[in-house]
């Protein structure tokens, strides 16, 4: 039974192959034409792929401000930043903590806020709390509110602040740009089942008389379909690898580019390569979708142009 299946399935790629050979500049251009829809879709997940490091290295993301207890000592102050420890690391970046002393020693030194607390330094007491200062690494604002109501409940913290309309900017801006890409992509994968789909159909076409011919000695829709998905895997194979030239000459252009304008967007603000393994991925969704475009094609056919 394997025999036999492994037997078909490569009597199928031969044809299928033979099929390239024949025609080559016609084929040459229906994989030029692929290949420019998937070195589009390329370029859009490279730049969402880059745009998630840029963002990480160079937004500056909200702060939360943790203002401890007047009584809290050195202990108290340990077993807060053990508990943060234990925090989701993906949304705390680090923390600082800031003593009350410090805190005191910055406005003695500085001469405008000397003279708007002059009632704090003349105390005999410093009235200041200990803060723990802590860098998030994330925009989402509902992990941030979690985030910080789990702390407000820890023991010897006072009050917690966060700017959360400044995490909602950042977050909707990221958001924009995530649905953006989404719907171009989305976009480009229906433009790519709609070119496999005509290209299919129409090969279908051209060999009306030798479907017939196969249909009426008893050759099967799957036995009919299979060279015809051969087909269009291989162009698409190609045009993979035509893509992944492309997109890596543009991106190395961009790059170019953008090495002159860091200055405005930050050092980071280059995009990476496509890689082999991403190439390999792509390559396995795209014969997925191909897949799927080729029974399309043929249930089409077979329902419009030939008599059952």
């Amino acid at each position: 039974m394997i025999t036999k299946l492994f037997t078909t399935h490569t009597r199928s790629l031969i044809a299928a192959s033979h099929k390239l050979i024949k025609s080559p500049t016609e084929h040459v251009i229906n994989i030029l034409t692929v290949s420019i829809i998937i070195a589009i879709l390329s370029s859009i997940f490279v730049i969402t792929k880059s745009s998630v490091v840029w963002e990480k290295n160079n937004l500056n993301f909200p702060q939360i401000m943790i203002y401890l207890n007047q009584d809290a000592k050195q202990n108290d102050v340990s077993k807060l930043e053990a508990t943060i420890n234990h925090f989701n690391q993906k949304i705390i970046k680090n923390y600082q903590f800031v003593s009350k002393e410090h805190g005191l020693n910055e406005l003695q030194n500085d001469a405008h806020l000397k003279s708007i607390t002059s009632d704090v330094l003349e105390s005999s007491t410093n009235p200041l709390p200990d803060i723990l200062v802590v860098n998030t690494n994330s925009s989402n604002t509902k992990l941030l509110d979690q985030l910080t109501k789990r702390i407000s409940s820890l023991p010897m913290v006072d009050n917690v602040q966060i700017d959360t309309s400044y995490a909602s900017k950042i977050d909707d801006l990221i958001n924009f740009v995530k649905k953006i890409a989404t719907f171009l992509q989305i976009v480009f994968v229906i433009m790519f089942v709609l070119v496999l789909y005509n290209m299919i159909r129409l090969q279908m076409l051209l060999c009306k008389d030798e479907i017939n011919v196969s249909r009426l000695i008893g050759a099967s829709d799957s036995f009919i379909m299979r060279p015809l998905a051969y087909y269009a895997i291989l162009q698409v194979t190609f045009a993979c690898g035509v893509a992944y030239v492309l997109v890596n000459l543009f991106i190395n252009f961009v790059n170019g580019l953008f090495n002159q304008l860091n200055s405005l967007f930050g050092n980071d603000f280059l995009l990476s390569n496509l890689s082999r393994i991403e190439l390999i991925q792509m390559l396995c969704i795209l014969i997925i979708f191909t897949i799927f475009a080729v029974f399309l094609a043929v249930r089409w056919v077979f329902k419009n142009s030939y008599a059952q």
